[in-house]
């Protein structure tokens, strides 16, 4: 049996922490976005975010021969973010609501949809009525639900990834994911889950 070859991912993260410079900047233009726009679905202030993800990669380098391997480069970076942001919160609090300690998550805070995506449903000739119900629809799920979607739909994580993300067991993963896209079905249709849900996820 073959051996799997590395992919272009992993061979840059080895090269990085070789200490090329060229390969540590190509791992952060890969994963910024992804970065920032989950970063900012948890925390309302830009500069935070931006000041959190900025100390991530500066730890990343400075620990990079310490550092093992990760299977997923983006998750490991998520979590570190979500968890300098969690640290950045009990020191400052400057989230939309608060924390929840007790169980790792955003306490009241909406974990934002993309604030533009009814200009975009504009643009794409469908109705402010019909944009309205759409937004309606995204809002009536839960922070954790739209999180979980977020997660599994547009980062490609796995559920146990995202488990140990959110500090949540497996079941509660998976009923989140069912119970999320069966409330939105009942008000979309699946065509129109599949192509609005995007806008309001992404910039």
């Amino acid at each position: 049996m073959g051996v799997t070859p590395p992919t272009n991912e992993q061979v840059l993260w080895l090269s990085f922490q070789s200490g090329d410079e060229g390969a540590f900047q190509q791992l952060y233009q890969l994963h910024i976005r992804h970065l920032l726009n989950y970063g900012l679905r948890l925390c309302e202030s830009v500069a935070t975010v931006e000041d959190c993800i900025q100390d991530v990669f500066t730890e990343l380098w400075h620990y990079r021969q310490r550092v093992t391997q990760p299977a997923s480069v983006r998750f490991y970076l998520l979590k570190a973010l979500r968890n300098r942001l969690k640290a950045q919160y009990r020191r400052e609090q400057p989230f939309i609501s608060g924390w929840d300690d007790d169980r790792d998550e955003i306490g009241q805070a909406t974990f934002s949809i993309e604030p533009s995506a009814e200009q975009q449903l504009i643009a794409l000739d469908i109705d402010s009525e019909r944009a309205a119900k759409i937004r309606l629809a995204m809002n009536a799920l839960s922070p954790r639900q739209r999180e979980i979607i977020y997660l599994r739909y547009f980062n490609d994580l796995s559920y146990e990834q995202i488990c140990e993300l959110m500090n949540i067991n497996y079941q509660t993963a998976r009923s989140q994911i069912y119970s999320s896209l069966k409330q939105l079905r009942m008000l979309l249709k699946d065509k129109e889950l599949s192509l609005l849900l995007p806008l309001f996820f992404f910039n």
